[in-house]
């Protein structure tokens, strides 16, 4: 059952809600909402941990250290 908010938000902010909302065809209401479930929602998929799949691909040495292959992958990728 929908029920009134009473929010406080910067003016400028509000003309720009309200511009998007008419260019979308869309209430601040709905977009509000559909915000508020979409960083609340505890259906959303989790984060996925690489030593969850780790056996999934090869084998993984017992010393593997997911951290420094990171570090090792972002210092190539950025020339570091």
């Amino acid at each position: 059952m929908p029920t009134k908010l009473i929010l406080s938000i910067d003016e400028e902010k509000v003309k720009r809600i309200k511009q998007y909302s008419k260019e979308k065809g869309i209430s601040v209401s709905k977009i509000v909402e559909e915000h508020i479930d979409k960083i609340t929602c505890k259906n959303s998929s989790p984060k996925l941990d690489i030593m969850k799949i780790k056996g999934a691909f090869d084998k993984v040495p017992k010393d593997f250290d997911v951290d420094k292959a990171k570090w090792e992958y972002l210092k190539e990728k950025h020339g570091l």
